[in-house]
């Protein structure tokens, strides 16, 4: 038919193919359906090789996620672990520390209860650790499980429990290489103990002597000390030498300086109400101080020389006179005229008083045993002449000598005793302990070592009195005499 016209072949095929659905419409169809095409996934169609591609990777995802499962929860257990770790480590280093504080308070109690502490003036070692032992059951422990032998003193351990219920412990071992003159080495040594922790800490302490007033000053007295005139107390290397200490308390007026008295080095009094009098040319060089600590004062102890003294004298004598180790029984009260030459010892017998008018030469020392009751007045050593001394070790040789050149350090041991000097002496080559002293007109020399009254009665230096406190050349120790010792700890010790 010419008057109608046929679509071309390329609207024909356009409109066929929007005139039909397409295949992913159709899958929608038959999902919409509940149907599933042939090659499809989630109802949508897929040819060939895609649809096997789409279900390789499903399997991949599941296993990539169980791998990183396995890798967190490895990540778990090692933080786990880690903490314990670390809680295990902060523990211990707690307990640690604990134990550290522990011993360390061990050794400060130590200090505490030791440090100052006298001990025996002896070579025994187990003399020194019982005096230990005995002041830690007093401070420590009362119990007797402290022990002690010639080596060490063992302190078993001390339970020390802390508020939250938890407890610790603190054990002490003492040390000591040897008796206190010795000089010897004591090692404290404090183990702390807390949990499953130890630690040990340890310091170092030593024996010295005590503070002594015969050491620690030139003039020394229990009761007070009077100077006037021209009398001079001077150091003969060192002004602090010349010091002086007075301990009365039986009168606040405890140093009286009068006339154109000099005192080279300090004025110390006990009293802490004590006074010191002073007129208007008097010269002090050192410090004034009002209640000072007390010192120790010394102890005379005069029987180790009695095996010395194997003469007796009975009575005096006039004229040149030689005495060699004599002793003088009680009551006797002798007096030695002219000139008279004393080698060794004499040992007086109480009471007595003994007086030496003449010139008199000493080789040796005077002892004297105590009174039973102190009587000044009637217990005397009188030096009315001039006195020329020398020491023990200066004795001849002589087998009656043998011993006691080795007891240096004394000239005169008189306790209860006033011992009086009135005229001149060179040099007193040791410390003068005595019940009190008198220094009068001109009483000169030098004496090396100090000079002790322990009587509460005054030491007076009057008239030309002149007396030179010498202790560069005088002997460190002095026999017959107890000095006390005493534990001090070493600065810069501590060990760990």
């Amino acid at each position: 038919m010419h008057g109608v016209r046929r679509p071309s072949s390329a609207l024909s095929r356009l409109r066929s193919r929007f005139g039909r659905r397409t295949v992913r419409e159709r899958g929608r169809h038959a999902l919409a359906q509940g149907k599933t095409l042939p090659g499809s996934v989630g109802g949508i169609p897929v040819q060939g090789q895609y649809a096997d591609v789409r279900t390789a990777h499903g399997g991949v995802v599941m296993l990539v996620t169980l791998i990183f499962l396995a890798l967190f929860a490895c990540m778990a257990v090692a933080v786990a672990a880690s903490a314990n770790m670390n809680m295990t480590i902060t523990r211990n280093r707690t307990n640690a520390q604990q134990a550290d504080a522990l011993a360390e308070a061990g050794l400060r109690l130590a200090q505490h209860n030791l440090g100052g502490l006298k001990v025996p003036s002896t070579d025994n070692a187990t003399d020194l650790n019982r005096a230990i032992a005995d002041q830690l059951r007093t401070t420590w422990s009362p119990s007797d499980s402290i022990a002690y032998d010639n080596d060490k003193v063992i302190v078993p351990p001390t339970t020390i429990s802390r508020d939250d219920g938890r407890t610790g412990t603190i054990t002490l071992e003492i040390l000591s290489s040897g008796g206190a003159v010795d000089d010897p080495t004591i090692t404290i040594r404090s183990t702390g103990g807390f949990a499953n922790a130890t630690r040990t800490a340890s310091y170092t302490v030593a024996v010295r002597r005590a503070r002594s007033a015969l050491f620690d000053h030139g003039l020394a007295s229990r009761g007070r000390i009077v100077m006037g005139g021209n009398a001079r107390l001077l150091g003969a290397t060192d002004a602090e030498e010349g010091s002086l200490l007075a301990g009365t308390y039986s009168t606040n007026e405890a140093v009286v300086l009068d006339g154109n008295a000099e005192v080279a080095g300090d004025i110390s009094v006990i009293n802490p109400g004590g006074t010191i009098s002073k007129g208007p040319n008097v010269d002090v060089g050192g410090v004034e101080t009002i209640g000072v600590h007390e010192p120790e004062w010394p102890e005379p102890d005069v029987s180790i020389f009695r095996p010395y003294a194997t003469n007796v004298q009975s009575g005096g004598a006039s004229g040149d006179t030689l005495l060699t180790n004599i002793l003088i029984p009680p009551n006797t009260n002798p007096t030695f005229s002219g000139n008279t030459f004393i080698y060794g010892v004499i040992y007086v017998q109480s009471p007595n008083t003994v007086t030496f008018e003449g010139n008199t030469t000493l080789v040796g020392l005077i002892v004297c045993e105590p009174p039973a009751i102190e009587d000044l007045a009637q217990n005397k050593l009188e030096f009315a002449g001039n006195l020329s001394s020398s020491g023990v070790e200066n004795l001849p040789p002589g087998t009656q000598f043998d011993g006691l050149r080795e007891l240096t350090g004394a000239s005169i041991l008189a306790e209860g005793y006033a011992v009086e000097f009135g005229g001149n002496f060179n040099t007193i080559s040791g410390s003068m302990i005595a019940g009190g002293f008198e220094f009068a007109g001109n009483a000169t020399g030098r004496i090396r070592g100090g000079v002790v009254a322990l009587s509460d009665a005054a030491i007076t230096l009057g008239g030309n009195a002149n007396l030179t406190i010498d202790r560069e050349n005088a002997p460190a120790e002095v026999a017959g005499v107890t000095v006390g010792l005493e534990l001090v700890c070493v600065s810069g010790s501590y060990g760990e």
